[in-house]
């Protein structure tokens, strides 16, 4: 696996370090920070009317506070456009914090959950989602689980969240409906240590969270030879393997909690898809974007 830890370390210095070529694309940011769970949460930009907003650290949330807006708005992020939904949870947090609160959320009525999801454009599925963030919020207000206590007291274990976030009541329903997924809650725990600042051990046991973007830019660079195959769970464990290897052989850096592991590399893996990878794709030709592009097998014409 020496070269997928070459190619790992390359991409996420490119990516933390902000050494990607935007040039020859729209112009966009290329670092950590311009994520929007990060912005949302450390860095909010102005907003159309070029009114400054501060993010939830400005305004000193606690930690606990900035992991219950990361776990509630992480279980809506489907289907959309992730700039557009962590901006606006942001100003809902702003005019209705309490929307983010369990004790709160399960003292309201279903009607006024909805109407505050719906109005201020958090939710786009609007029944199924108002329903899970009232079942998540029943669940993070028992106070039981490792969930909760990651969430609470900013301390957890990766494999015992990854098992609890997908448990089930005594009447077998969802604990944590929407987060339970086989993406978005690798995504998640991940979340809870960065931006999150929560504490998590055994994290180097996450593997990268495969979608679209991170398998095109996998196959892209010959990480692994699945071209053509349907996206099941057998080429999922396959590419989530081949980094796995990669990144136990590779020196990558990344924000504190998470450096050194898979959950570093996710993020920039996922930034070189859509921002690179798609982009060459869409255009129907290689156009650079950071040094692992030297790399680059895409097939439908030379550079």
């Amino acid at each position: 696996m020496a070269e997928a830890a070459r190619l790992a370390e390359l991409i996420t210095e490119d990516f933390y370090g902000c050494h990607l070529d935007f040039s020859a694309r729209k112009p966009g940011s290329d670092d950590w920070s311009n994520l929007p769970e990060v912005e949302a949460t450390d860095r909010m930009p102005p907003t159309d009317a070029a009114v400054a907003t501060d993010a939830l650290r400005d305004d000193r949330a606690s930690g606990r506070t900035v992991r219950l807006f990361l776990t509630f708005v992480a279980a809506v992020d489907k289907m959309r456009d992730a700039t557009q939904l962590w901006r606006a949870a942001g100003e809902l947090f702003r005019r209705n914090p309490e929307a983010f609160d369990p004790a709160a959320v399960c003292s309201m009525s279903c009607q006024r959950l909805g109407d505050l999801l719906h109005h201020s454009r958090v939710t786009k599925y609007h029944g199924p989602q108002t329903m899970a963030w009232r079942t998540i919020a029943a669940s993070l207000a028992s106070g039981k689980g490792p969930v909760c206590h990651v969430v609470d007291s900013g301390h957890g274990d990766a494999v015992e969240l990854i098992k609890d976030v997908r448990s089930r009541d005594v009447q077998g329903e969802a604990r944590y409906p929407e987060l339970r997924g086989p993406k978005i809650r690798l995504m998640w725990v991940r979340m809870m240590a960065e931006p999150g600042k929560a504490e998590i051990r055994r994290l180097e046991k996450v593997p990268v969270a495969v979608d679209v973007q991170v398998r095109r830019v996998t196959e892209n660079l010959g990480v692994t030879n699945t071209h053509g195959q349907a996206l099941n769970n057998r080429i999922k464990k396959q590419i989530q393997q081949a980094w796995s290897d990669g990144v136990a052989e590779a020196r990558i850096g990344g924000p504190e909690r998470i450096a050194g592991t898979c959950s570093a590399l996710d993020p920039a893996l996922w930034f070189y898809g859509k921002h690179g990878c798609s982009h060459c794709a869409r255009v129907k030709r290689r156009v650079r974007f950071g040094r692992a592009c030297d790399d680059c097998r895409f097939p439908l014409s030379a550079p």
